[in-house]
């Protein structure tokens, strides 16, 4: 696991010294922006909302853009009414000041959605997110069922900081003797070969370069510093919602076997009931699963809300 552990390390500098050097050019598929007053009652995110039915909110991960959902808002959107989020001081968005974070960007994120939810007047909508995204939709599960009425985590993780201990641990005596060995860009980043370790999908790499990029340093950095320290496990067990967990088997490699990491999935979601949770796992697919199996990804959602979302609003 020590090639996870490495991303890591690799994730947390680059997040925490990139500033706008690169502009993305936005989709033109997106349609109608939230109403001025919506956006202005939270700035902790920009929201795009797209069809009519169930509500469904769409939730990027650490530096992306709402854009990575482009496929999923496609194949949706005739049957939903899709709330596309991009959270504050990533790709573009205006950063939060750190002042205003109270608990934290995780706990304050948590709270705008609820508040958004409550706003909005929403019914329950089902909850989907990736990566620090899918955080935020284990969060909500978990601590507040009376308000959505599902959630998907698209490989996300509930203690990254947990399996990033446990990588270091299971590695020692392997870092010691790649100590000896040249390391590519040691002291530097790289952002193309953090991307290629996100996606096999070239246009996708550029993609997450140009939103990693558009996003604020300092934001990025210390929202990765919170979730290296969160630990949602514990609460998991409060689960009353369906969730279902979309695994990358690809994550780790080729140094972990895809066995490996969907062990990692298990045991880190171990908590969450039985009843309510369940895995689907994408055995081709590196982090960003819409770039690898975006296909795949829309059946599985489809299939989810179909069984799951709130009759329409």
């Amino acid at each position: 696991m020590k090639p996870f552990n490495t991303t890591l390390r690799t994730l947390v500098l680059a997040l925490g010294l990139t500033g706008g050097l690169i502009s993305l050019s936005a989709s033109a598929a997106h349609t109608d922006r939230a109403p001025a007053a919506q956006q202005q009652a939270c700035a902790c995110f920009d929201v795009t909302v797209v069809g009519q039915g169930p509500a469904v909110v769409l939730i990027p991960g650490l530096a992306s853009s709402g854009d990575v959902w482009q496929s999923t808002v496609d194949t949706l959107k005739a049957d939903y009414q899709l709330h596309i989020f991009t959270l504050a001081g990533f790709a573009g968005v205006k950063p939060l000041p750190m002042h205003s974070w109270g608990d934290g960007y995780l706990a304050t994120q948590q709270q705008a959605i609820l508040r958004y939810i409550r706003e909005q007047q929403l019914n329950r909508p089902v909850i989907i997110g990736h990566s620090l995204g899918g955080y935020l939709a284990l969060a909500l599960a978990a601590s507040a069922p009376q308000s959505i009425g599902g959630a998907i985590n698209v490989d996300g993780l509930p203690a990254l900081g947990a399996l990033f201990k446990q990588s270091g641990a299971q590695n020692n005596g392997q870092a010691a003797a790649s100590d000896n060995k040249p390391q590519q860009n040691q002291g530097g980043f790289d952002p193309m070969a953090l991307a290629k370790s996100m996606t096999n999908n070239e246009q996708w790499q550029q993609r997450i370069v140009a939103d990693m990029y558009r996003s604020d340093g300092a934001t990025s950095g210390r929202v990765m510093g919170e979730l290296m320290q969160a630990d949602l496990r514990p609460q998991l067990n409060h689960i009353r919602v369906p969730v279902l967990t979309l695994g990358a088997l690809q994550h780790g490699a080729p140094y972990s076997t895809p066995e490996q990491v969907q062990q990692n999935y298990e045991h880190q979601l171990a908590n969450a009931p039985a009843q309510y949770h369940r895995f689907a796992f994408a055995r081709d697919a590196r982090h960003f699963i819409m770039a690898d199996a975006p296909d795949w990804l829309n059946q599985q959602i489809a299939q989810f809300l179909h069984q799951h979302s709130v009759s329409k609003q």
